[in-house]
């Protein structure tokens, strides 16, 4: 929105530079300025009220967007974790053999 009054009020000392220019008249520089800002400050202000809604529309999908891939990749994280801790059966084989067996209490043995 600042950059949209910003440009207004350029365009605005650029056309009352080249009155006061053509008609020789400085007075008229400030007098055009003046009045074409003031006319287009509505359109500059409107401008910039839709464009700042279109950004945070943007911006608030852009962050629903954000938080679905973060929950979709807790949830993958998640079932990696659980097919971690239902593998149970580990076996080391170097001239002896260490197997991990889950009880039936919930708790690991090892044979």
């Amino acid at each position: 929105m600042l950059l949209g009054l910003l440009f207004l009020a350029i365009f605005c000392a650029i056309i009352g530079g080249i009155v006061a220019g053509i008609t020789g008249i400085g007075i008229l520089f400030w007098v055009i300025s003046i009045l074409l800002f003031v006319c287009g400050l509505p359109f500059a202000l409107i401008g910039g009220f839709i464009s700042d809604t279109v950004s945070y529309v943007q911006d608030r999908e852009d962050y629903r967007e954000l938080m679905r891939d973060l929950a979709e990749d807790e949830r993958h994280e998640r079932y990696l974790d659980l097919l971690d801790s239902k593998h149970t059966h580990i076996t080391y084989n170097d001239n002896r053999q260490v197997n991990i067996h889950e009880a039936s209490d919930g708790k690991q043995k090892i044979k």
